[in-house]
């Protein structure tokens, strides 16, 4: 009678029907918990920057940005760019919504804009934006918030 040979261990394959398997799971809890996961982000974000979400009306979480500004002598000058945040609106992510977007230097209101969010509540200004103000010789501390 002749032993059969015994394999040992997993083939590829199944490896990659596990890997498979997983990843559509994975793929699957965040298309059903995306928008929760989503505003806990933004309510986490907004802490972090001294924001209270209250969870009624509009309200915007500014989520980053790149600002390129310096103090000259008649105070601060230059632009801010690549702004991205999230819209609320009742506490819920407001999808395809219109928001304002206010910049302050040194604590100062010195421009607003206005931002559109996209179907999933997020949304991006390429910019520049100008901003400016501030007194002369000051240090040039740029906010970017919602209004």
């Amino acid at each position: 009678m002749k032993i059969p040979e015994r394999e040992e261990g997993q083939g590829l394959v199944e490896y990659a029907l596990l890997l498979v398997l997983v990843a559509v799971v994975i793929i699957g809890i965040l298309t059903v918990l995306g928008s929760s996961v989503l505003i806990v982000y933004a309510k986490v974000i907004a802490g972090l920057h001294g924001q209270v979400i209250t969870g009624q009306g509009t309200e915007v979480v500014v989520t980053g940005f790149d600002a390129n500004v310096s103090a000259g002598a008649g105070g601060c000058v230059g632009t801010v760019r690549n702004i991205s945040f999230i819209g609320l609106h009742d506490g819920a992510l407001l999808e395809s919504g219109s928001v304002s977007i206010n910049f302050y230097i040194n604590g100062s209101l010195v421009n607003t804009v206005n931002g559109t969010t996209d179907s999933s509540g997020s949304g991006e200004l390429a910019g520049p934006v100008p901003v400016g103000g501030g007194s002369a010789g000051s240090s040039c501390n740029v906010e970017v918030r919602g209004g």
